[in-house]
């Protein structure tokens, strides 16, 4: 096997996905909590390194018009029940998105879908009537479903797992870089790499 295989095999396979399907697990844990709690269909969970919040990605000025959108670090998919999730979202998020899909099996998810979908083409993240609603359930619900057991596995278990995640991809990336600038074979791009890479450690 050669040293690249190893490496993948060992940093990325090993640690990085190992660390990623650990918080994923222990995420799921929450929400099967909740939905045993509320008595329904437990939504699926998927944890990406991946940047996801609910701004419309196809209308890049939302963004800057209507922040709000940036600080739900995940999307709820009604196609496949799923909670697609940043792996730094916090409790707050989570419980937002399990939200999203408790109002979707309460109107029924073709209906969602076409309320959702109307919503997204023509307001804003602080207008849209789901989200309104959404948010007055995590009011309403906080205090019942973000209970003592589900703060301890985030900050004993999923936090922890947080900042190791961090450090190890920081440590992978300045790897990955290094080898791929050693490994162009056009100088040219290769310099404009190294130039590209320098300014994004000085930001």
């Amino acid at each position: 096997m050669s040293t690249i295989e190893e490496f993948i095999r060992s940093e990325i396979e090993g640690k990085v996905l190992r660390l990623v399907r650990e918080i994923e697990e222990l995420y799921e844990e929450i929400i099967e909590e909740w939905s045993t709690h509320m008595s329904i269909p437990k939504p699926a969970v998927a944890v990406t390194l991946e940047e996801v919040d609910e701004c419309v990605s196809n209308v890049p000025c939302v963004r800057d018009v209507d922040p709000y959108c940036r600080s739900i670090t995940g999307q709820y998919l009604p196609e496949t029940q799923l909670i697609l999730l940043n792996y730094r979202s916090t409790l707050d998020v989570l419980l937002h998105l399990f939200l999203h899909h408790v109002y979707a099996l309460q109107i029924g998810p073709e209906k969602y879908r076409q309320i959702t979908s109307a919503e997204n083409v023509r307001l804003p993240w602080s207008l849209r009537p789901t989200e309104i609603r959404i948010l007055y359930m995590a009011k309403r619900l906080y205090g019942t479903l973000v209970n003592q057991r589900a703060g301890k596995t985030w900050t004993d278990h999923i936090k922890t797992r947080i900042r190791e995640l961090d450090s190890t991809v920081q440590k992978i990336s300045n790897t990955v870089r290094n080898y791929a600038l050693t490994t162009m074979p056009n100088v040219h791009m290769r310099q404009i790499a190294y130039k590209a890479y320098r300014r994004e450690s000085r930001e």
